[in-house]
């Protein structure tokens, strides 16, 4: 199993750089509210208990109940829905749609983090997915640097795909960067993402360190020292210059259950190896089985409940005779 891993592969910090002063580790920011649904807002009926049970009901429990464990995944995270797949070069982290309208930093984010800011929310920390990463063989770079020059993010390539499924409950692929629109345009995004691992900060006042892309920044879009994945050009933090914006037209609503799949892109090389015959093709959309419903549940064993007395059931306490079949015939025909 490699539940292990996460606590045994730590990420490691980047040498030479240290984080902007502005940044608070993860336990000190402040945990936003959790998005919601028009059911949980009021907006249903009133008088619906269906509608009363669903405005109790967490992002998490939606995602459990609607997406079952990918075949052959192997679980990394001992809380959250994080799964890799060791022959096929595949980390696998689900998550809901947090955002689909207005200005991005994150494509995605770890929950309760930065949802008001991020189009997917993802069930795993963000160190997590990094042991993840590291586990199925990706190489992270370093992370952006604004003095005393730019320099842009490095690492290895990452392919996002994003699967989900529509109203009609059919399983639908996409490429992350469609869900993310450059800002007055009609273009999607057209880099991939870089493997940069973000670094730790400590807290001097009582020493601890912290994994500061736990604090939010997963998947950015905009450029931080503490991204764990980050695009290898220069994208604005800034409020009002903010490049990308959420692809209306093309995010599901908010809180739909979405699975990540994330595909190391080959490093470049004269002469590559061969691609293993089981990993993951990065330009190949994942196939619809790998979002499969969850496992139904084994139904209670009903001649083990305790039967309440009836008189019928009394009556047939008594001895009854029994009642032969006779050959080539069944009971009841």
């Amino acid at each position: 199993m490699l539940c292990g891993v996460v606590g045994a592969v730590p990420p490691p910090a980047a040498s030479g750089q240290e984080p902007a002063s502005q940044q608070e580790p993860a336990s000190q920011q402040e945990t936003p509210a959790l998005p919601v649904s028009p059911a949980v807002s009021g907006e249903a009926a009133e008088d619906s208990p269906a509608a009363a049970e669903e405005a109790f009901r967490q992002p998490a429990e939606l995602v459990q109940e609607a997406i079952g464990d990918p075949p052959g995944g192997e679980r990394i995270s001992r809380e959250g829905r994080l799964w890799v797949d060791l022959p096929g070069k595949r980390v696998i982290v689900d998550g809901y749609v947090a955002m689909e309208q207005g200005p991005l930093e994150m494509f995605a984010c770890p929950a309760q983090t930065k949802e008001h800011e991020s189009v997917v929310a993802v069930l795993a920390a963000a160190h997590e997915v990094h042991a993840a990463l590291l586990a199925i063989g990706a190489q992270s770079g370093t992370p952006v640097s604004f003095s005393p020059k730019f320099v842009p993010p490095t690492g290895q390539r990452i392919r996002v795909w994003v699967l989900w499924r529509d109203d009609e409950g059919t399983v639908q692929t996409s490429d992350a960067k469609r869900w993310v629109q450059k800002t007055g345009t009609k273009q999607h995004l057209k880099l991939d993402w870089v493997f940069t691992g973000s670094r730790y900060w400590t807290d001097p006042s009582d020493g601890k360190r912290y994994y500061e892309a736990d604090s939010g920044d997963l998947i950015c879009v905009s450029n931080f020292g503490s991204a764990m994945m980050d695009l290898p050009t220069k994208s604005s933090q800034e409020t009002g210059n903010l490049q990308f914006v959420a692809y209306a037209d093309r995010v599901p609503p908010q809180l739909t259950p979405v699975r990540l799949i994330l595909v190391p892109i080959p490093l470049p090389a004269d002469d590559p190896p061969p691609r293993p015959a089981a990993a993951a093709d990065p330009a190949v959309p994942p196939q619809d089985a790998w979002l499969p419903r969850p496992a139904a549940k084994p139904a209670a064993d009903a001649a083990s409940a305790p039967q309440p007395a009836t008189e019928q059931a009394k009556a047939g306490s008594r001895q009854t005779p029994a009642v032969e079949t006779p050959a080539g015939e069944e009971a009841g025909s």
